[in-house]
């Protein structure tokens, strides 16, 4: 059986996206960039994504998964 694709949201019918459209990309692109500014502000910043990411613990030891 095939995955049932998403169509709706908490408040609607969500938006079909295209992956090869120009406005994906554009918005792809945006999201992108505003994470990295945020990821590398300081150290402190990047190490809190890592372990929100699961790749690092709260320590700053590598996770399991990536030992």
């Amino acid at each position: 059986m095939a995955k049932e694709v998403l169509n709706s949201t908490r408040n609607g019918a969500a938006q079909k996206l295209d992956p090869r459209s120009e406005s994906f990309t554009r918005e792809f692109k945006r999201a992108a960039k505003a994470f990295t500014l945020k990821a590398t502000k300081s150290p402190e910043q990047a190490l809190a994504v890592l372990v929100e990411a699961g790749i690092y613990t709260r320590t700053g030891r590598l996770s399991k998964n990536y030992r």
